[in-house]
């Protein structure tokens, strides 16, 4: 079925995304761990020292989040190739949306803020282009916002419901074209999110030195 292979895009896609942040969170939690005493002398580390740890773990936070939205983006624009290739059905979020389908506010949020990093350097200014207008218009950021200088959960709050309502508003819309049954009902939440942990997602096993997992 041609449907098949656009489902099975959207699965490799949040797989491939759930694999990055599991990576992500392994990097943050080895840097939480560096203790800030050290634990023979009991002295503390130095105030440079403090700077580069506290440095280290707000880049891999903020670059970590923009690499994030990027897969997120690219996935939404490979689900618009593939929907057109195997289903010949037109779709965009911005210039062709579904709005009949739950969320779909949310692929025009991730697509808006990766072409403002992408195209405008991370810099807001809804007279330079769309997507920033819409981002603006909408509420998400005040006009001329450096969104590099943002904190994670003011960039995206509630980050992880934000990225599976926005994978849940392509599943939905591929089910629909095919005249397949609902996926998910009217789960929301805690509850969307693990429904489709549990259709699209492998268990993710803590990475450990090598790869290998501890005996």
């Amino acid at each position: 079925m041609d449907w098949v292979a656009v489902v099975q895009q959207l699965n490799r896609d949040l797989f491939a995304i759930e694999m990055a942040k599991s990576g992500l969170a392994h990097q943050q939690s080895a840097i939480n761990s560096i203790p800030l005493v050290d634990p023979t002398t009991g002295v503390p580390v130095s105030k440079d020292e403090f700077k580069d740890l506290a440095s280290a773990q707000f880049i891999i936070e903020q670059v970590g989040l923009e690499a994030l939205i990027g897969l997120v983006s690219n996935a939404i624009e490979t689900f618009t190739i593939r929907l057109d290739r195997h289903l010949n059905e037109k779709w965009e979020p911005f210039t062709k949306p579904r709005e009949d389908i739950r969320f779909a506010d949310r692929a025009r949020q991730f697509r808006a803020i990766n072409n403002v990093f992408k195209h405008q350097e991370g810099y807001v200014e809804s007279a330079k282009s769309r997507s920033a207008r819409f981002l603006v218009e909408n509420g998400y950021f005040k006009d001329e916002t450096y969104l590099k200088h943002l904190s994670a959960d003011r960039l995206i709050p509630s980050f992880e419901h934000a990225l599976f309502e926005t994978f849940a508003h392509l599943y939905e819309l591929s089910f629909k074209i095919a005249g397949l049954p609902e996926p998910f009902g009217s789960l929301q939440g805690e509850d969307l999110i693990q429904k489709m942990k549990e259709m699209a997602i492998y268990q993710i096993v803590e990475p450990t030195l090598f790869g290998r997992r501890q005996g």
